[in-house]
């Protein structure tokens, strides 16, 4: 793994759509200690929708499966917003058989945080 340096990543505003709890809270403690601003967490596509419809974020943690519904409207919203996102999934069949979740950059589960880091700086970082 190649060094990242996150202070691209400071006072970015970073959607988190994640329906695990645990997991969401464990991603806006991670952006909150990097100086991004968390937007959500929203749990299911629709909660992430309505996020969407009121707030622009910088960028997007997305988990490909939402209580077992694909998050692609939700991904399909982002690339019309041209809104860089993460796609983090354990299901990785799933989210390959989706054309719009196939070209996402993926981080697997369960996450390894250098690895999200490093591929947030890759992703939300770009000139």
């Amino acid at each position: 793994m190649t060094a990242a340096d996150p202070s691209c990543l400071r006072n970015k505003r970073i959607l988190v759509v994640e329906d695990e709890m645990l997991i969401a809270l464990a991603y806006e403690d991670m952006l909150t200690g990097l100086g991004c601003v968390p937007i959500g967490p929203a749990p299911s596509v629709e909660r992430a929708l309505l996020l969407l419809d009121d707030q622009v974020p910088d960028a997007a943690i997305l988990d490909g499966n939402l209580n077992g519904q694909l998050s692609t409207p939700v991904a399909q919203r982002l690339c019309d917003g041209n809104i860089p996102f993460l796609l983090v999934t354990g299901y990785e069949t799933m989210a390959t058989a989706d054309p719009v979740l196939r070209q996402a950059r993926r981080v697997s589960k369960p996450v390894n945080p250098r690895r999200l880091l490093i591929e947030m700086v890759e992703a939300f970082c770009a000139c």
